[in-house]
């Protein structure tokens, strides 16, 4: 089967699945990378201050150099192990597009990618797998296991298939995650996406087997959730230390 994976060069979560999907033999015959241009990431750099403070914008700033000088980025994971990559300024644009035309994948995988427009996810013969760190369909959007705490609410992992709109795709597994003592919103997505590359590696298993069973949901779709504000994310992080066991 033709699989491959979609991801932000810098974000851990694309190694993450590729780790993942290596231990477990599951071929990748692809990386695709959106590979931002100084200023861009400049600016992502800005925003991510402004929403996540400084705190924890320094310390993704070291896992990314930690994963530079181990060499486990998922650029340098797919290099050794033969993997090609493909890297775009836009994942997007056209000539991602013609690349995918070209490769005629059964299966697009994302692990940390940009909404993604039709030309791009339908491109992939069976479709294209998102992990999603939120519980659909009631929590859509970005920060969804945020707003899904806030709400008091258990947060989530659900693998779905991607379509047009936004994560209102055909669910096809989900699971809530627990929320342990003095957790945070990042410890607890970043469990969450770790569940997710476990659950994909399922999925995945269950597509080329003909084996795999889209569950019978009836819940209406919620809300499209947005990124939390830095000081509701440090009011709810601060309410994350009395729960859990």
């Amino acid at each position: 089967m033709n699989i491959m994976l979609l991801a932000y060069p810098d974000n851990p979560v694309g190694g993450l699945f590729l780790q993942c999907f290596l231990e477990a033999n599951i071929q990748v015959s692809g990386v695709v990378i959106e590979k931002k241009t100084h200023h861009a990431n400049l600016r992502r750099f800005v925003e991510k201050i402004r929403k996540d403070g400084f705190s924890s914008t320094g310390q993704r700033i070291l896992d990314m150099m930690r994963l530079k000088f181990t060499c486990n980025r998922i650029v340098d994971l797919a290099v050794r192990h033969g993997i090609p990559v493909f890297a775009f300024e836009d994942m997007n644009s056209q000539a991602c597009a013609d690349l995918l035309e070209i490769q005629q994948p059964d299966l697009l995988v994302i692990a940390s990618a940009p909404i993604l427009k039709s030309r791009i996810f339908q491109k992939a013969r069976l479709g294209c797998l998102n992990p999603h760190p939120g519980w659909l369909p009631q929590y859509r959007g970005i920060g969804a296991n945020a707003h899904a705490v806030q709400n008091n609410d258990q947060p989530g992992i659900t693998i779905h298939y991607v379509d047009e709109k936004i994560d209102t795709g055909k669910i096809i597994v989900r699971e809530r995650i627990q929320i342990c003592h003095k957790d945070t919103i990042a410890k607890i997505n970043d469990r969450a996406m770790a569940r997710g590359a476990q659950l994909m590696v399922r999925v995945i298993r269950d597509i080329q087997t003909n084996t795999l069973k889209l569950p019978e949901i009836e819940e209406p779709l919620g809300k499209l959730y947005t990124a939390m504000s830095f000081q509701e994310a440090q009011k709810l992080n601060k309410r994350l230390k009395s729960l859990g066991e």
